[in-house]
């Protein structure tokens, strides 16, 4: 694993970008991938070949992207904005943006899209949270602390569609950095349910969707057991079952057989960097911001180009 840096992180761009699609030996171990990227590529392969994948932007949309141009050809990506079957070209800066809309199936609207959700008619959907349980109820809300809701201590971005996801899709994951003060025993506020107090909870509401399956970070990914209870499943390569206990505040429970997080391939990390061509979501930059639109569309179009060429010779392969 390369010391590159992660998301959230700033760092000068190279002077051309990098768009290693036809990359050599694309079946092989990458040896210079980022902890972010081997996060996105974890969360992709939850993803299963012919299922509707209910995401969002930033990672979530990375990895369904990531899927669809790999392992699962035949997956659906579903859109908040109201696309269904769409091949986005990249990373988008809100989902509102219509580059969500390229190539789609069918283009309807936000509340067409819920409804169907609220159906149970996604298979999976992937969100993020600041905060955690041992049942998987997360928190995007509010850090609230010692202080109140209404002046909390930290205000999150807020629910987005990680309720409507945790709720109705048939099973969710949940993408996030791992960190004790995030892996709580107790969230401040529960934006997302997860199995709530025990195994037969969420039937009882009437929720159609199975609740959070996996939860995927930059050390780890993990399960859930029958009772609903987060169960630690393979960690990534470097680090070790206790490291990870150490960013969890409740007694961890863990697989009888924890194995090492399968790495990307070359041909992974070459998708993910064509994909966000500007390092936006992989490294946080800035790039999107300092270029005129004209610029910025013109390395949008290139590498989807590529992109598009790799989704021609999957179809001409089958």
């Amino acid at each position: 694993m390369s010391d590159r840096s992660t998301a959230g992180e700033t760092a000068d761009l190279p002077a051309e970008p990098t768009t290693p699609i036809r990359v050599d030996r694309p079946a092989e171990t990458a040896d210079d991938y980022t902890t972010t990227e081997l996060l996105a590529v974890a969360a992709a392969r939850q993803i299963d070949d012919g299922e509707t994948a209910f995401i969002g932007v930033g990672m979530s949309l990375m990895s369904g992207i990531l899927a669809k141009y790999t392992h699962a050809p035949d997956c659906q990506l579903v859109t908040e904005s109201g696309y269904i079957g769409s091949v986005p070209p990249g990373v988008v800066q809100s989902i509102s943006d219509t580059i969500l809309g390229v190539d789609a199936l069918v283009a309807t609207d936000q509340c067409e899209i819920f409804v169907d959700n609220q159906r149970g008619a996604f298979d999976v959907g992937i969100i993020g949270a600041g905060q955690i349980d041992s049942r998987g109820n997360t928190n995007s809300t509010a850090v609230i602390g010692d202080a109140t809701y209404d002046r909390p201590k930290v205000r999150l971005p807020g629910s987005g569609g990680s309720n409507d996801i945790m709720t109705s899709c048939g099973r969710t994951v949940v993408m996030m950095r791992q960190q004790r003060r995030a892996f709580t025993t107790e969230v401040d506020y529960v934006t997302a349910p997860g199995h709530l107090e025990h195994s037969d909870r969420r039937e009882e509401l009437g929720f159609v969707g199975g609740g959070p399956a996996a939860v995927v970070t930059d050390m780890a990914v993990f399960g859930f057991d029958d009772d609903g209870e987060m169960v630690l499943e393979t960690t990534h390569p470097g680090v070790s079952v206790d490291d990870v206990r150490d960013e969890v505040q409740w007694d961890l429970r863990v697989a009888d057989d924890v194995e090492t997080t399968p790495e990307p391939t070359r041909g992974e990390v070459a998708m993910l960097r064509a994909i966000d061509p500007a390092d936006v979501v992989l490294r946080g930059t800035d790039y999107v911001y300092e270029v005129g639109f004209e610029e910025w569309s013109d390395t949008v179009l290139e590498h989807w180009e590529q992109l598009r060429t790799v989704q021609n010779d999957t179809d001409d392969s089958r």
